[in-house]
């Protein structure tokens, strides 16, 4: 466990495990009135009693450590005081004797059909599950939100597991989540699904690209930041405020696209900048400064404002070179970074059943046969 946080320092900023860190932080998030919270108070209260006498988990911690983490995942990714409720009772009509029926009863249908969603078919993995999880996001696309709480969670207490459950559990994660979370568009969790499978997977090449990312890193996060501070100041003489962050790609990404093309060194995404501007007009703008002070690459520059992806990806993407680096641009408002971030989660008071299109539809659909 302490070796694999060498390599995911920050991972445990995701969530939180004790009932007492859990009863501060629900309260501070703001997506929540004061109904929300009392909802998801009584689902705690209901899962720590009906968890009572469920093993410890094998990192030793008592069993309602998972579903609080989980819940509080959602809870920090901004989901709703009903996913968060289901979240915490996830695993009671799995694991004890309460029943949908006493779901249904206590907390009402909508929370009862999330908790079915993800409930397994079984206890290994398998095929009927994941079907079973496709269903369940066409009724209430909430349902992957969970697993994917859950199976984060999972992959974050992997180390004390046998070796072949690691590359189980390692394996599905890449194979099903992985892609089902890429065609919904929650690119945040995505990256995170990568690296951490990667790690399982294939530790001496995470290793090898870690070391290569880092170097990386050292070298060119700078000139990333030096592109982005001479597009900020002149922006800023044109009265247009922007804040922006530079990133190297993540592991298992770099990994991936190295696979395809046989070099790490020809990934034209390893280096990026995202420029966040207050108006869609301004992203316009930010692009004449950014092709103005960097060379521009013909080709790379896409409109995924003007049309979005079948996801909800909405961005100005372009390339240019800046000194010796070939810097991958993404520009966009606010209200998109989050939507690329967190993809149909991104905003609940819009009903989320109507961002899942015929399109990801089929994409999910094809999961079914892998």
């Amino acid at each position: 466990m302490e070796e694999m946080k060498k390599h995911f320092p920050k991972l445990e900023d995701n969530f939180v495990t004790s009932f007492s860190d859990y009863l501060d932080l629900i309260p501070n998030c703001k997506q929540f009135n004061y109904d929300d919270i009392s909802l998801i108070y009584k689902a705690l209260y209901k899962a720590d009693l009906l968890h009572k006498n469920s093993h410890p988990r094998k990192t030793g911690e008592p069993y309602i450590t998972h579903p609080i983490a989980v819940s509080s995942i959602l809870a920090k990714y901004g989901l709703d005081a009903e996913c968060c409720a289901a979240a915490l009772l996830h695993d009671t009509v799995e694991d004890t004797k309460y029943t949908l029926n006493d779901c249904e009863k206590d907390f009402g249908s909508t929370i009862a059909t999330l908790v079915d969603g993800v409930t397994k078919v079984g206890h290994d993995v398998n095929k009927e599950t994941h079907d079973k999880i496709i269903k369940s996001v066409d009724r209430d696309v909430r349902s992957l939100a969970i697993k994917g709480g859950d199976r984060f969670h999972n992959l974050c207490t992997l180390a004390p597991m046998k070796r072949e459950k690691q590359i189980e559990i390692a394996n599905e994660t890449n194979t099903f989540y992985v892609p089902a979370l890429k065609i919904l568009g929650i690119y945040k969790l995505k990256d995170e699904f990568q690296d951490l499978c990667f790690y399982y997977l294939h530790t001496d090449e995470f290793l090898r690209f870690e070391k290569k990312r880092n170097k990386l890193k050292q070298n060119y996060t700078h000139i990333c930041n030096m592109f982005g501070d001479e597009v900020q100041e002149k922006l800023s003489k044109m009265g247009i405020g922007m804040y922006f962050q530079s990133r190297i790609k993540n592991i298992g990404a770099m990994y991936e696209e190295a696979l395809k093309t046989g070099n790490i060194n020809n990934i034209d995404d390893l280096l990026a900048i995202k420029m966040v501007l207050k108006k869609q007009e301004n992203c316009y703008q930010a692009l004449g400064v950014v092709n103005e002070l960097g060379e521009f690459v013909k080709g790379k520059t896409k409109d995924f404002i003007a049309s979005p992806k079948s996801n909800g990806y909405r961005s100005l993407n372009t390339n240019v070179k800046y000194q010796d680096a070939n810097i991958q641009v993404r520009i966009r408002t606010e209200e998109m970074q989050m939507a690329n971030d967190l993809g149909v989660f991104a905003n609940l008071n819009e009903d989320v059943q109507k961002k899942i299109n015929s399109e990801m539809k089929k994409s999910l659909n094809k999961l079914k046969n892998k």
